[in-house]
């Protein structure tokens, strides 16, 4: 549950509209001093714990919650020592020569076959580091602290003075992101200061490597114009892991990723992978250029939109979940798949996008998931009961199949199925919480630069936000002095079922200027009919936290209808003691936060809440 300090910072509001800045087409990248940095982690929302599941009491009952048993546990638990035992002592995992550390009689197979020429040992060993951090250990304590102490010692190492992890690479991005995600992980974990510094650069670095179109090269080489959704995907996990450890992302960085995961997205769900190089192709016949598209970036679309803040119930997301249950996790298909796409990596993100979504699309998901992942782990146990060298690790490729693996080696390999066997502690999913990387800050800081000219923009995006998101700047786009974006506003309130709109659209049936056409005069009258029931009253539940300060408090929903601006009604002992204005809703978590009104009395624990009658105002 999260605190009330968190949702009063979560409500930070910025003046809409009155005085506004001229446009800005897009905000510049600055290098923050120390200080300056201190300042912004002071402003930026506190968000809490994402990695709480990781905790043994929470572990468990997220285990049990989300569909793990014993035998993923144990998939795991024997993955971490395949890999704490072929890891060198300088604390890199060697995707080359890890078999240096096997047995000679009994050394594992499966060194990297591909790019040996190519720079990816920080981000295979950070990978790695992932797997151990995805089940809760730290370089702190536990039993592999001393492994994870020697990967964070070698990733440090690796840095350059401008943040990156591997100058010159062609695989400098997923290298950066992917150091930068467990830097972000091991400071969330540890609060270790050693990792506060490295990972202000690693972010900075990430922002600056952005390209114009909104996503990332396999190089930070922005000249290229190359956006790759792949490397796009690890990006943003790293981004929200920064914004978990209290970094600040520049809201034009998020806002961007938007623009090219649209572009990458076709009307029928699947997602191109790049639009230049790598990925694509030319149409001998026609000379056009053509895209690669696979179920891995169909996965990562999808994984994209939730990470983000976007709704999973619009059309487009809702066939991207149709398109990964009708290609679920399968040996047979990993095995024989001519393409190579179907991979122990569109699992991975398949997984990740798949538990964001919850419900019984996840259900379905992780039914086929768990065989193909368990019965690939390798369990050699020689006539005596000894076990082989290559106990606990997965294959990374074989005939046909294996194109990451043959690059990152059964290190890559047995490090991505054990996160993805981690899933069901490793985070919250999306759908218990509405904290994208967009949220309503972002959109208002965002509009109030751009102006009136952006208020166009706000609405498309605020209706294509979770509606806790989204649904308060639809409430501010009601001021706005464009007639049509006011009555676009009410219309998405309406579907929202929030009435805060009505007034705009009774005025707009009565005469609006300008005359809406017969569609828009049909959607008003069912906008109007819909809201018709609103007007009972609601009994919700007790305030459970309160801020004298602020005068806000924290009450429970019971799972009625809500909206923002919706006015309360605090009751104790039997009357009404004060009244209060919704701020903020949590859908998921069942409670919502209001601040007070008028002169009435404080809110305390255990008073009553219930809507008042009639028209709600702002």
């Amino acid at each position: 549950m999260m605190t009330l300090l968190s949702l009063i910072s979560c409500i930070l509001t910025i003046p809409l509209f009155g005085a506004v800045q001229a446009e800005t087409p897009q905000a510049k990248h600055v290098h923050l001093s120390p200080a300056e940095h201190n300042i912004a982690l002071l402003q930026a929302p506190p968000m809490d714990d994402p990695l709480r599941n990781r905790r043994p009491k929470r572990r468990k009952k997220a285990l049990e919650r989300y569909g793990g048993n014993r035998r993923t546990e144990r998939a795991v638990a024997d993955g971490l020592a395949w890999l704490a035992a072929h890891q060198r002592t300088d604390g890199m995992w060697d995707r080359r020569h890890f078999d240096r550390l096997c047995p000679a009689q009994d050394r594992c197979s499966q060194t990297s076959l591909e790019r040996n020429d190519q720079d990816a040992d920080v981000g295979v060993s950070a990978l790695a580091a992932l797997a151990f951090l995805g089940a809760g250990h730290t370089h702190e304590k536990g039993p592999y602290a001393e492994n994870l102490s020697k990967v964070f010692s070698y990733i440090l190492a690796q840095q350059d003075g401008d943040g990156s992890f591997s100058a010159g690479s062609p695989l400098q991005t997923f290298n950066d992101a992917i150091a930068t995600l467990a830097i972000a992980e091991a400071y969330v974990a540890t609060k270790d200061g050693v990792l506060l510094g490295p990972l202000r650069r690693a972010v900075h670095h990430l922002e600056q490597s952005q390209q114009d179109g909104g996503g990332w090269d396999y190089s930070s080489d922005t000249i290229s114009k190359r956006n790759d959704m792949s490397a796009s995907s690890w990006v943003i996990m790293a981004l929200k892991g920064a914004r978990a450890a209290g970094i600040p992302v520049a809201a034009e960085t998020r806002f961007r990723i938007i623009n090219h995961l649209d572009w990458a997205t076709e009307a029928d769900g699947r997602v191109r992978h790049a639009n230049k190089g790598h990925g694509t192709s030319i149409d001998k016949n026609t000379g056009r250029l053509t895209f690669r598209y696979g179920p891995g970036m169909t996965a990562v679309g999808l994984y994209m939109r939730s990470v983000l803040g976007l709704r999973l119930d619009e059309p487009i997301a809702l066939k991207q979940i149709r398109l990964l249950l009708d290609d679920p996790p399968s040996l047979v298909r990993l095995h024989s798949d001519p393409t190579g796409l179907h991979s122990q990596y569109y699992w991975y993100y398949g997984t990740l996008a798949m538990f964001n979504v919850g419900g019984d699309a996840w259900t379905r998901w992780n039914q086929k998931l768990r065989s193909p992942v368990l019965e690939s782990q390798e369990r050699p146990v020689d006539r005596k009961g000894k076990r082989g060298h290559s106990y606990g690790s997965w294959p990374a490729f074989g005939r046909g199949w294996g194109r990451w693996g043959r690059v990152g080696s059964r290190i890559y390999s047995t490090a991505i199925n054990t996160l993805t066997l981690e899933i069901y502690y490793r985070y919250e999913p999306a759908f218990q919480s509405a904290q994208g990387l967009i949220g309503p800050v972002e959109m208002r800081r965002a509009i109030k630069a751009r102006g009136t000219a952006g208020h166009a923009w706000a609405l498309s995006l605020a209706k294509r936000l979770h509606p806790d998101v989204g649904e308060p700047i639809l409430l501010d786009l009601l001021a706005s002095p464009t007639p049509k974006i006011k009555l676009e506003a009410a219309l998405a309130l309406a579907d929202l079922g929030s009435p805060m709109g009505k007034t705009v659209l009774q005025s707009h049936r009565a005469g609006p200027t300008p005359a809406p056409d017969e569609t828009i005069q049909s959607r008003i009258e069912n906008a109007l009919t819909r809201l018709a029931p609103l007007a009972r009253k609601h009994t919700y539940g007790k305030i459970t936290q309160t801020s004298p300060t602020a005068r806000m408090f924290l009450f429970e929903t019971n799972g009625q209808p809500l909206y923002y601006g919706q006015r309360l009604s605090l009751i104790r002992d039997g009357r009404v003691v004060a009244t209060a204005v919704v701020k903020r809703r949590f859908s998921a978590q069942g409670v919502a936060a209001a601040k007070l009104d008028g002169s009435g009395a404080a809110a305390e624990r255990g008073d009553a809440v219930v809507s008042l009658r009639g028209e709600s105002t702002k």
